[in-house]
């Protein structure tokens, strides 16, 4: 007989297709990525299959992840380690700043405007894909801007981008308080900001009966396996909503905003099941020097600081 939780993983499995390499970028960024970031292929099919995801799936999705510089290989003997890259971790630590947050940024009530006007037409549509990526919205066919953060450094990401030469940076004020509603509207229209809460509305819908189920059911029910995919299963569909988001300050954003709500749910299962799914983890994964080294100190400080029971005992 199926436990309820059980019947929770598979019901989340179907409700929606599941990208191989975005499920293994899930995975490496949540459980590996701040424990060395190696492990061995049959180690992902010793996690993933039990999933219902096959040998198979595992090695066709960690193949497309390593030709698209995510993941790199080595071989000892028969058996092949997937590492992140060097390319890949960076992205990884650019993402979990934005899915582990505890609450929307402060902000100083400043924004940082990029205008690209004299960027060429070609280059123009890449810097806008990315700078949205990066919680920019489009004011106007040339004109970028976000509410301006400590933690940005633009000149930096400029750089980074290639794009010192060709685009204006100002940074602004905004003085004038009477015009506020108005603000919040082209807020909401040049970031997109009602699918964004559809989005997290459907992860509110889909997340929140899991809630109910870890508090009625019996802590012998939370066994390390099912921790494990239940953690997966919440950061993968976490992961896919709120990097959408452009994470404006609370200022910007509606009344009784679902971001936070999903932020609030997210964090309370993530308690749950955390040291369950950790446990499991290194149980489960090889690397070319044995055991899975145990989290980092900074793995500890998601959502604002989680369980730091000792995960030998």
């Amino acid at each position: 007989m199926t436990h309820k939780l059980d019947d929770f993983i598979r019901h989340a499995l179907d409700a929606q297709p599941i990208s191989g390499t975005s499920l293994i970028i899930s995975l490496y960024g949540d459980a590996l990525s701040h424990r060395g970031g190696e492990v061995w292929l049959g180690s992902l099919s010793l996690l993933l299959e039990p999933m219902g995801f096959s040998d198979r799936f595992v090695r066709t999705s960690v193949f497309r992840l390593q030709k698209e510089g995510w993941l790199e290989v080595e071989k000892l003997g028969r058996r092949s380690y997937y590492r992140i890259t060097e390319q890949g971790m960076s992205q990884f630590r650019h993402a979990e700043g934005k899915i582990y947050l505890n609450g929307q940024p402060a902000w100083d009530g400043k924004w940082d405007l990029l205008l690209l006007e004299s960027t060429p037409k070609n280059e123009r549509a890449r810097l806008k894909k990315v700078l949205g990526w990066l919680g920019f919205g489009q004011l106007n066919s040339t004109l970028m801007a976000a509410p301006s953060s400590s933690q940005s450094d633009i000149p930096a990401l400029l750089s980074e981008l290639n794009a010192s030469d060709s685009v204006i940076y100002f940074r602004a004020d905004y003085p004038y308080p009477r015009s506020e509603q108005c603000l919040k509207e082209r807020v909401a229209l040049s970031w997109a900001l009602d699918q964004v809460s559809q989005h997290y509305h459907e992860f509110i819908v889909t997340f929140r009966p899991l809630m109910a189920l870890l508090r009625d059911c019996h802590q012998d029910d939370l066994t390390p396996e099912r921790c494990f995919q239940l953690r997966l299963l919440l950061i993968h569909f976490y992961r896919r909503v709120v990097l959408r988001d452009p994470l404006l300050p609370d200022a910007l954003l509606p009344a009784q905003w679902e971001g936070q709500i999903a932020r609030n749910l997210c964090i309370n299962i993530y308690q749950h099941i955390d040291l369950g799914a950790t446990r499991y983890v290194s149980e489960r994964c090889e690397t070319t020097i044995g055991q899975l080294p145990q989290p980092a100190a900074v793995y500890y400080q998601r959502f604002g600081g989680i369980n730091h029971a000792n995960l030998s005992d």
